[in-house]
């Protein structure tokens, strides 16, 4: 063991599967509690996330709406043992993501996530042992660690531990290993503030990425699979949409090795929706002006768009400043933004498309397709 100035004996380890791919709930959850560098304490729940259940999460994890209809909800788990998680190190792997989706589906129950100490055993064995890639099963291959059921949370969460124990052990834990962690992204490990900027930029990388693997319109195994490497060397995205989607579905998809034809398709929408969002959201169903909410964004072809909202309103139709969950229509202009994040649409269409993947009825329409109707 190489000889470092850091114990870890206090920490623990946990493990969540999701209902769908929003990455904002949860259906199952497993912790593993150590102190002074024994398991004090174990638990595993399947959670009812209030929330769908789609068809993809639920051929990963086996579990469905009717097994979670009894099951505690996630503001009642989280009062019994918050003090477990906010007074340990927590550790899992790929962790950051778990805790992200905690914070995320406890935001909903109005309980917040304090920033938190961890440590990532995907990045300990990045870091440590040489394989080619670092998902969960691969590691546990390296390291003979039996994973019986793979996306049991339990038996994840226990791949984990023995993961962590085992560098531990020969390695010993450094202090840059341990990491402090907000997931709104106010501070990170050196105490910097993470700017906004940062963000964009790499949702900028991602966009070109997926649209080199566009630009023949094929999907090639060996794409995915620097996809997936780039995603988890740009784990500090997650909580932007549509990281976190991108993310989850990546990481299904090439969780056999094999990419079915149901599941090239899902990559096929997913990235046709991240790069192309107008063209993809393009719909022929009529306007509806009376009482609905618009907004607009970007520069119009046509008029100003003071000129496009009198027309809006004429028709009974009312004009936001922004995209909130009661805008009904965002109207996008044909001259673009030069201040659009993604060089084809910006933070309006962003924040629509994140409402629309959560339930909200939004539809996304070009300027040609508005003129065309009004």
């Amino acid at each position: 063991m190489i000889k470092t100035d850091v114990r870890v004996d206090n920490y623990v380890v946990i493990d969540i599967e999701n209902p769908n791919t929003k990455a904002d709930s949860i259906c199952s959850i497993a912790f593993i509690h150590v102190k002074d560098g024994k398991i004090v304490n174990q638990k595993y729940t399947l959670v009812n996330p209030e929330d769908r259940f789609d068809e993809i999460n639920m051929k990963i994890n086996g579990i469905n709406s009717n097994m979670v209809n009894e099951s505690i909800t996630l503001d009642k788990f989280w009062n019994e043992y918050h003090d477990i998680f906010e007074n340990n190190i927590i550790i899992g792997h790929g962790i950051k993501y778990d805790i992200s989706v905690i914070t995320k589906a406890l935001a909903k129950y109005n309980i917040s996530m304090p920033i938190t100490k961890i440590i990532c055993t995907q990045k300990l064995a990045q870091k440590y042992l040489d394989i080619e890639q670092y998902k969960l099963n691969q590691v546990c291959d390296y390291l003979s660690i039996d994973l019986k059921q793979h996306h049991d949370a339990l038996c994840d969460t226990t791949a984990s531990l023995k993961i962590f124990q085992y560098i531990d052990d020969k390695y010993g834990i450094d202090s840059t290993d341990i990491e402090e962690y907000n997931f709104t992204g106010k501070s990170n490990s050196n105490g910097m503030k993470i700017t906004y900027s940062n963000d964009t930029k790499g949702l900028q990388n991602l966009k070109k990425i997926i649209e080199s693997i566009m630009v023949d319109s094929i999907i090639e195994t060996e794409e995915i699979n620097l996809l997936n490497n780039w995603l988890d060397n740009n784990i500090d995205l997650i909580g932007n949409y549509p990281f976190d989607k991108i993310y989850y579905i990546v990481k299904s998809v090439l969780e056999d090795g094999i990419i079915s034809d149901s599941e090239y398709n899902d990559l096929m929408q997913l990235f046709n929706e991240f790069i192309n969002p107008i063209e993809e959201e393009k719909s022929n169903a009529e306007i509806i002006f009376n009482n609905m909410t618009f907004c607009l964004t970007g520069t119009f072809n046509c008029g100003s768009k003071d000129a496009i909202e009198d027309k809006i309103v004429a028709k009974g139709g009312i004009c936001g400043n922004n995209v909130t969950s009661k805008t009904n229509y965002l109207i996008v202009g044909g001259s673009g933004s030069e201040a659009w994040k993604f060089g084809n649409y910006g933070g309006k269409v962003q924040k629509a498309m994140e409402l629309k993947e959560k339930g909200r009825q939004i539809e996304i329409i070009s300027e040609e397709d508005f003129i065309n109707q009004i």
